[in-house]
């Protein structure tokens, strides 16, 4: 992964991510409109068990409104989140990751259902008070089954008596566990238990680690909630010793060490210098012949390379806190968001600075220290540290616009884009280009 990610960072990342054939979103094609304005998408993670991505959840950053006609609202509102994910060519996120697409029980019926790839497509069915449930939907649900698609509801809405047919044909049922009464989550997940087995309960709304390790005890096979990058309030632990020697290093290869000062310290830290020779001779790196000396690995890497990778070795190296991985991809996909964003209008050396602030913006999670604390042991350009200390600074747009598709705030959205020139419609096309390019670089992590 390393040896992908590093080489793509320094070269070529426009195609990274499609695989063979695979067609390109442009990011310029213009998203369903609900009301003559473009619609943003954000996203959600969902961790597995193992504690990696599995899958994401969109929507979009409109909210019904409430002052007109319901059903025709969710309708438009069902038909705009299609279309959106189809021109944001989502087929080609399903090849790895689960995704969840709330949608009105009629919406099933949509003819761009027809078309909709079956793998990894898991429908969440939003059932409002007034749903009754009769003949037609468990027959269209058995026929897209068929097909190979996946349903999903939410807890309460299919304990009703009336609507137990409903959850006997659902895959995966969502539970908000925000309130962490175990007790009581407890119970809803035994009754639904006894009235339909063999489902897998999703937890929505995990706030905190400790509400991640409360549901893994319970079976949940699914996790969603900002207890991923949350930044809780915990006691610095003391920095493990191999980030602080990456650290280290990263400071001396800024101040334009020499390769034998640098090749001292790698032989000061064995696990790192493997690490370091198992990817200089890695394939990828096309050499016609092993490399056995630190020093010799040195300069074939080169400064900018060896720099780029020391970055990844924070995330992935060292003593691994538990949740690493699925920060690191949160972080390559807010480093790649920043990055295409500023493609028109700065330079290479600016995008990579960009993409660094990206990164080093969630460093703080997986280290679990004060941000503060993270960018006093490492040299950067002020821009940078403007950029994600301060939100100041000539990089602070990108990266505030990045982190906001994590979020429910179309008006920072808007507000944003304007700020950089950039049309709100192109954003869905960056968003989902960095999702495909982040997955394939962290799978294999």
């Amino acid at each position: 992964m390393l040896n992908r990610l590093v080489g793509m960072w320094s070269g070529n990342r426009e195609n990274a991510a499609a695989p063979p054939g695979a067609p390109r979103v442009k990011a310029g094609t213009p998203a369903a409109q609900a009301d003559g304005a473009p619609s943003v998408m954000r996203r959600e993670a969902m961790l597995g068990r193992d504690q990696r991505v599995a899958g994401y959840t969109f929507m979009l950053r409109r909210a019904l409104d409430e002052g007109r006609d319901l059903p025709a609202m969710q309708q438009l509102y069902d038909e705009t989140l299609l279309d959106n994910l189809q021109r944001m060519d989502i087929a080609r996120m399903l090849e790895q990751r689960l995704a969840f697409v709330p949608i009105a029980p009629a919406t099933l019926h949509h003819p761009l259902i027809e078309t909709w790839p079956a793998r990894g497509t898991i429908w969440l069915l939003e059932l409002d008070a007034g749903f009754a449930l009769d003949a037609s939907l468990p027959a269209r649900i058995e026929a897209l089954k068929a097909r190979g698609f996946s349903f999903a509801a939410r807890a309460d809405a299919v304990m009703r008596p009336e609507r137990h047919g409903l959850l006997a044909r659902v895959d995966y049922v969502a539970m908000d566990v925000s309130s962490e009464d175990v007790p009581a989550i407890a119970a809803q997940m035994a009754a639904l238990s006894r009235l339909a087995t063999g489902k897998r309960f999703v937890a929505t709304g995990v706030q905190t680690l400790e509400a991640f390790h409360m549901c893994h005890k319970l079976q949940f096979a699914l996790f969603m909630g900002p207890f991923i990058t949350r930044r809780e309030t915990l006691d610095s632990p003391p920095m493990g010793p191999s980030r602080a020697k990456v650290l280290d290093l990263m400071n001396r290869v800024r101040t334009g060490a020499g390769q034998p000062e640098l090749a001292a310290q790698f032989r000061h830290d064995p696990a790192l210098s493997v690490r370091l020779l198992r990817y200089v001779n890695s394939p990828g790196m096309g050499l016609m012949h092993k490399i056995g000396g630190i020093e010799q690995a040195l300069m074939v890497m080169g400064q900018d390379k060896l720099y780029r990778w020391l970055t990844l070795i924070l995330f992935t190296g060292g003593q691994a806190q538990e949740l690493d991985h699925a920060v690191l991809e949160n972080a390559l996909v807010r480093a790649r968001v920043a990055e295409q964003l500023a493609g028109r209008a700065l330079f290479a050396k600016a995008r990579d600075e960009i993409f660094v602030a990206g990164l080093f913006s969630l460093l703080d999670v997986v280290m679990r220290t004060p941000m503060e604390q993270v960018l006093k042991q490492v040299s950067l350009p002020v821009e940078i540290t403007e950029a994600i200390v301060s939100q100041r600074g000539p990089y602070a747009p990108y990266l505030a616009l990045a982190a906001a598709c994590e979020q429910d705030d179309r008006s920072s959205i808007e507000a944003l884009a304007k700020q950089i020139g950039r049309d709100v419609a192109e954003i869905n096309g960056v968003h989902m280009d960095a999702l495909l390019w982040a997955q394939q670089l962290s799978a294999d992590v």
